[in-house]
């Protein structure tokens, strides 16, 4: 029997503070790179620069706004309801997250929370990313990044991966 596999969206929460983030980390990277082309030219000045980064303004202003906007988009969460909670193969569904580089921050009966293993991936998106494996009456939901489900979903549809005793092993 083959697992059945709905995907409902969730609530997502700090769009606003990761596009912020990463919007004045743009600007930053923005003035530091006019800042080393005009020191390589050799006509650094502080008129010459502000001239420049005013008619500059897509490199400067409008790239870092589209990378901001992007960026925080790509937060978008999503409930994975797989069913019949029976079948499915929790640790292979932690090692799946293992492999994708969270630890288990917090672990329950019936909840498992995890979180970046990496201190640089965990800044940016500003702690926002933490999935969460539940264990309810007939189903498990793995609540997701939208953009870490699509690399789930496949594996989950197709594959025989999650399934606690897959047919072939039935022979």
């Amino acid at each position: 029997m083959a697992l059945e596999v709905h995907v409902k969206s969730a609530e997502s929460k700090g769009h606003i503070e990761i596009f912020l983030l990463h919007f004045v980390l743009m600007l930053i990277a923005m003035v530091v790179f006019l800042a080393l082309i005009m020191l390589i030219g050799g006509s650094f000045t502080w008129p010459n620069f502000w001239k420049f980064y005013i008619t500059f303004i897509p490199l400067t202003v409008i790239l870092p706004v589209i990378v901001a906007i992007t960026t925080s988009l790509s937060y978008k969460r999503v409930n994975v309801h797989i069913l019949p909670a029976s079948k499915v193969n929790i640790d292979k569904l932690k090692d799946f997250m293992f492999s994708e580089d969270y630890i288990i921050v917090e672990k329950d009966k019936t909840f498992i929370l995890f979180t970046r293993r990496k201190n640089l991936p965990r800044l940016l998106s500003l702690n926002f990313d933490k999935p969460s494996i539940t264990i309810q009456n007939d189903e498990v939901v793995v609540n997701m990044l939208k953009r870490l489900s699509l690399v789930l979903l496949p594996q989950l549809t197709i594959g025989k991966r999650f399934l606690l005793e897959p047919e072939s092993s039935k022979e």
